[in-house]
């Protein structure tokens, strides 16, 4: 028979190490809490500097021409939006499926404050004379199909994207153009010398370098709010952008900057 002295004496050690793993895990989701707060405190000090940096872009303003094919329309007219993007894209550009999916994501969080312009800038030099660059051969019929009919841009638009791989097969872009029913798209000379005049803007940007012609050279290069920006964001920080712009549109940029330094 166990005495209960024992048994109580048993119990004690059970009890406090029932009590110090309970303490342990309490302090490992302080811990966590807290790492997770230095994070998001750090995360705060970086977007406010990468704000603070965009704000600080000169303002070089929208091309000439900005292209009537909308991938994002909230607005009738293009500048009434707080986000106003005028991108240049290839449809053969990794950067710029990246850059679709990001859009995707960011236009169900800004829902009716996002204009996209899609600025055709083939990097083939079978329509694309701006730039001393060959690189995606296919781009330049993806952006005739594309430019066709601005009412049928944005479901083409997205089929392409959603089919990223096959657009590198004549045979898929064919029959692109046959189920959207603008093959036509593939050998109009007007459709041409649109997409051609929407190229050539891409020489009205001043170079940002030595090494370069014109502003524009890459893709996807967005001129964003009337400020160039070249290349692509984490997801992150596109959406501080955006989030600015917005304050800035409703309140102005000096208070939100100011907010931002008192974090």
């Amino acid at each position: 028979m166990i005495n209960p002295l024992k048994l109580d004496r048993m119990r004690l050690p059970l009890t406090c190490l029932a009590i110090l793993a309970v303490g342990g895990l309490i302090g490992a989701w302080g811990m966590r809490l807290l790492d997770n707060a230095t994070h998001a405190v750090r995360s705060d000090a970086v977007d406010g500097r990468f704000i603070e940096d965009f704000f600080g872009l000169p303002l070089v303003g929208d091309p000439s021409l900005v292209s009537p094919c909308w991938s994002i329309r909230s607005t009738e007219h293009f500048e009434d939006a707080p986000i106003r993007i005028v991108a240049y894209q290839d449809f053969r550009c990794p950067d710029c499926l990246y850059l679709f999916r990001q859009l995707q994501q960011l236009e169900r969080e800004f829902a009716g404050k996002i204009n996209v312009a899609f600025q055709f800038f083939p990097l083939e030099a079978t329509c694309n004379t701006v730039v001393e660059k060959d690189l995606h051969p296919g781009a330049c019929e993806l952006s005739w199909i594309a430019a066709y009919d601005p009412e049928k841009f944005k479901a083409i638009h997205d089929e392409i994207w959603e089919n990223f791989s096959s657009g590198r097969s004549p045979e898929w872009r064919r029959e692109l153009a046959a189920r959207h029913g603008v093959s036509s798209a593939l050998t109009d000379p007007g459709v041409r010398e649109t997409v051609g005049r929407i190229i050539a803007t891409g020489a009205e940007y001043e170079k940002t370098s030595e090494r370069f012609s014109h502003g524009i050279r890459s893709t996807p290069t967005m001129i964003l709010n009337g400020r160039l920006v070249i290349g692509t964001f984490p997801l992150e920080q596109l959406r501080s952008i955006f989030q600015a712009l917005v304050d800035d549109k409703e309140r102005g940029t000096r208070r939100f900057l100011e907010n931002w330094e008192k974090r």
